[in-house]
């Protein structure tokens, strides 16, 4: 069942247990793609939304406006295990009730927002020396953990009772909520594991969102789901493109650079898709070709233009300058 357009944007809930992959894969075999990758990985313990592109738009990911992700967490207080969470063996160090610490754990939280630097989790998918740190924590080695920038511009507490919370977490991409419950447990002097987390939000993009696909094993061989519009993915300015331009982008050639409105990247659309990621040209760079006599000689570094065996792809690329002669060999 092929479609004409088969790159898109899906939001898709991934369950628990899954991994990112296996997500990626189940959705790559029901339709049949040629490519699926997605923005975000999730933990296997971990649920939620996850933004999944298909065919060319996989390599459109560095420039989505998914920066700050939404987070539900539940965390048990006065437990620890070696990954953070509940996925290794989890041991009680102390019974704990929150209600004897609320007003102190609503006053920590506030300290964790703005930017700091978060060490991440000694079971993650972070390299150290090109070697993935869970690799190291199943061998049982010690390695030095690198610290990175993160940003927290949420962090409140939703419920507690007895020794569990939950939380609502804004973070910006790449913070670990585990190492983040643990550095608050640290606060109130005792430890803590997340055994629940569930991402909400990815930037503007919400599990409310009437497109979200809230069960993968629900979806049907012969019926693609909605996909979400690239528009409210991609933070590129568009400029739409008539049929000769469009002709014009599907060969590499230069554009006039008064088409964009911005000198950037910008995304040109034609039939209400995307045709090409476009930057203006230097004019400084071309300009100095016009004080002189220019020869070039093309060899088999140039490519062939369509529908032809001459290489004049040169031509097509430089052809507003009248100074320069070509010499085919």
């Amino acid at each position: 069942m092929k479609s004409e357009n088969r790159s898109n944007f899906y939001l898709i809930n991934k369950p628990k247990t899954w991994t990112s992959q296996d997500l990626c894969s189940k959705f790559k075999y029901l339709y049949r793609f040629n490519k699926v990758g997605h923005a975000g990985t999730l933990d296997p313990n971990a649920e939620g939304l996850m933004l999944v592109a298909t065919d060319k738009y996989t390599k459109l990911f560095n420039y989505t406006n998914e920066t700050d992700k939404t987070y539900k967490v539940t965390a048990l207080f006065g437990y620890s295990s070696d990954s953070l969470d509940t996925d290794t063996q989890v041991i009680q160090n102390e019974a704990i009730d929150l209600n004897d610490k609320v007003s102190l754990l609503e006053k920590y939280l506030t300290s964790f927002l703005g930017t700091s630097m978060q060490k991440p989790p000694l079971y993650s998918a972070v390299k150290v020396d090109g070697k993935r740190l869970y690799k190291y924590a199943r061998q049982g080695k010690e390695v030095e953990i690198p610290e990175r920038e993160v940003t927290i511009s949420e962090f409140s507490l939703l419920s507690h009772e007895g020794n569990k919370a939950d939380f609502s977490i804004t973070v910006s991409k790449g913070t670990y909520i585990r190492s983040l419950i643990l550095d608050l447990a640290k606060k109130l002097n005792t430890t803590a594991v997340v055994s629940e987390i569930l991402r909400t939000n990815i930037g503007n993009l919400s599990i409310d969102n009437p497109k979200y696909i809230s069960d993968i094993n629900a979806l049907q061989k012969d019926k693609e789901p909605e996909c979400i519009h690239w528009s409210s993915i991609l933070d590129l300015p568009i400029v739409k493109i008539d049929s000769t331009t469009s002709e014009k982008v599907l060969h590499g050639e230069l554009l006039d650079n008064n088409l964009f409105e911005e000198k950037n990247l910008t995304i040109m659309e034609y039939n209400k898709q995307i045709a090409a990621l476009y930057t203006p040209f230097n004019e400084n760079y071309f300009k100095r070709l016009k004080d002189y006599k220019v020869h070039m000689i093309l060899g088999n570094h140039c490519t062939y233009y369509k529908n032809t065996n001459r290489i004049n792809s040169p031509e097509l690329l430089l052809e507003q300058y009248k100074n320069l002669s070509l010499i085919h060999i």
